[in-house]
């Protein structure tokens, strides 16, 4: 006969068996994220000139260079812009390179060779009027296309705002570039943190 010492230990382990088989192997579980999906077909991006019919040139660039050095944290390996702008300046008829005409995807890549293309555009809104206090806000917009095919392959847009707040008005008017910088800022990292990581960060 089995003695109860003997029961209480068989018990024991059957428990502990038991208890074992219920577990799930974390790698296996269908909860876990899908890992993140590359952007197809696309590995050099040509970052265009930003469009905007409410800022000036210099905030553009500005803006510009932002998005190069986050696209760049992301992982992509860019063409520099002053070959975009040099190649582009065939196409614009002796436009800025910040104006209003724009080179077709298949168009960037052959200037350019790029089989990504970025186009972004930025819309700044009405400060308030109010004495001590000037809000700014920014609404970002991108959409990245296949140089080859010409399609969207992904896209995205954010609204950003920064403010300060001054007693006397010529700060604040000097308060307001740096608000607007930092919106900016924010606006740059909210839309490209739903761009996939590019081929340099891919595992």
């Amino acid at each position: 006969m089995i003695s109860h010492r003997n029961l209480l230990v068989v018990l024991i382990i059957f428990c502990v068996c038991l208890s074992a088989c219920s577990l799930k192997i974390p790698g296996l579980t269908k909860n876990d994220p899908e890992p993140e999906e590359p952007v197809s077909g696309v590995s050099v991006i040509a970052l265009m000139p930003v469009q905007s019919s409410t800022s000036d040139e210099r905030t553009l660039r500005m803006l510009r260079v932002k998005l190069g050095e986050e696209l760049r944290f992301k992982g992509y390996p860019q063409v520099a812009t002053d070959l975009i702008d040099s190649r582009l300046s065939t196409l614009t008829e002796g436009k800025e390179a910040g104006g209003k005409s724009t080179a077709a995807p298949g168009q960037v890549q052959e200037l350019l060779g790029a089989d990504g293309v970025m186009y972004c555009s930025l819309q700044e809104h009405a400060k308030s009027k109010h004495p001590f206090y000037t809000p700014v806000t920014v609404t970002l917009k991108c959409e990245l296309r296949s140089a080859k095919a010409g399609e969207v392959v992904w896209s995205a847009q954010s609204e950003a705002t920064s403010r300060s707040v001054d007693v006397v008005r010529s700060r604040l008017k000097m308060k307001s570039r740096g608000d607007l910088e930092e919106a900016m800022e924010k606006a740059v990292v909210k839309v490209l943190e739903t761009l996939p990581y590019g081929p340099h960060l891919r595992g």
